[in-house]
């Protein structure tokens, strides 16, 4: 096989990333612990916007009728509707080629090394930034709307006031260790689940949680020493997972380091526009330049059908 020159390189680069598109897709979102909470409902979708049916209030509308048969029609105290999540600006992981880099690693195997490295890093970079865009807090105009945003009570979301709509007020509680007269992490843990299935009769399935938090909850649930009985010689003591009334907590490291995020995963919705995850464009050669840039562009949104079906702890310590 004859050495490939820069243009040949660029089309194996960009034929490999549209071969495992998809595949990488996959990855970014099943290799970190809260980008994994969007994995089965993550999808392509069309449109100006990410739009997610709304589950409202009651209407508390639903009463005995008079000995008549009549019955109230005044007017619903609230409807189902929809709410629209702006797509992000495309996000961007450009790769400049350097001619001399492709000469030096010319050859088919060199090549195709080459090129497994630079999907790699792709991966990796691409996910980097969505998790940093996710912990953003407030969101500019054309940002991916980060969770501290979408999981809150007093942030209307596409002109909702959340004063009167109860279904955009997330659970926000702000509860001190027992050290400052509050309490331990388990009681903490406990009050926010109660708290978010008296408000949307719904349970967390996930709970993603900062450093503080999961160390203070990992260090209530530890012990001497756990004797694994299958090999009498061993003793661990740490834990694999640790988890709260069946939910796994999972520590993210991009998470806020004193909160913990109470999450129903059915609840949230992922979507990449017209299938642009990841997606790879044709490359790009520099004016005046033997270089050529390849770019691989993502247009994302987040939302949430439910917000009250979420919880965000907030730990203050002594």
């Amino acid at each position: 096989m004859a050495d490939l020159g820069a243009a040949n390189f660029s089309q194996l680069f960009a034929s490999t990333l549209q071969k495992y598109e998809k595949e990488l897709a996959d990855n970014v979102i099943l290799t970190h612990p809260t980008l994994e909470l969007f994995k089965e409902n993550a999808k392509s979708y069309t449109g100006r916007g990410l739009v997610v049916p709304v589950r409202a209030a009651s209407v508390n509308g639903t009463a005995y009728a008079d000995n008549s048969g009549s019955y109230s029609t005044a007017l619903s105290n609230d409807i189902v509707g929809a709410a629209v999540f702006d797509w992000s600006k495309e996000i961007i992981t450009p790769f400049r080629l350097s001619h001399r880099e492709l000469l030096q690693n010319s050859g088919p195997e060199q090549v195709i090394n080459l090129v497994e490295e630079y999907v790699k890093g792709a991966a990796a970079s691409h996910q980097d930034f969505i998790v940093s865009e996710l912990w953003s807090g407030s969101p500019s105009t054309g940002d991916l709307t980060p969770l501290p945003f979408l999981i809150d009570d007093t942030v209307a979301v596409g002109g909702i006031d959340p004063a009167t709509k109860p279904y955009w007020k997330a659970t926000v509680n702000t509860i001190p260790d027992s050290g400052a007269t509050g309490k331990d992490i388990l009681a903490a843990f406990r009050t926010m689940v109660n708290d978010i299935y008296a408000a949307s009769r719904k349970r967390p399935t996930h709970i993603i949680a900062g450093f503080d938090v999961y160390e203070e909850f990992e260090a209530f649930l530890q012990d001497k020493g756990r004797y694994d009985f299958g090999n009498v010689t061993k003793a661990e003591t740490r834990f694999r997972e640790i988890m709260f009334d069946g939910v796994p907590v999972r520590l993210d490291p991009d998470c806020p380091t004193n909160g913990a995020y109470f999450i129903h995963a059915p609840a949230l919705r992922f979507g990449y526009l017209a299938g642009e995850f990841m997606k790879t464009y044709p490359s790009d050669r520099l004016e005046g330049r033997l270089d050529e840039v390849v770019p691989i562009a993502s247009t994302l949104s987040i939302g949430t059908s439910e917000r009250r079906a979420h919880g965000k702890l907030i730990r203050t310590y002594a």
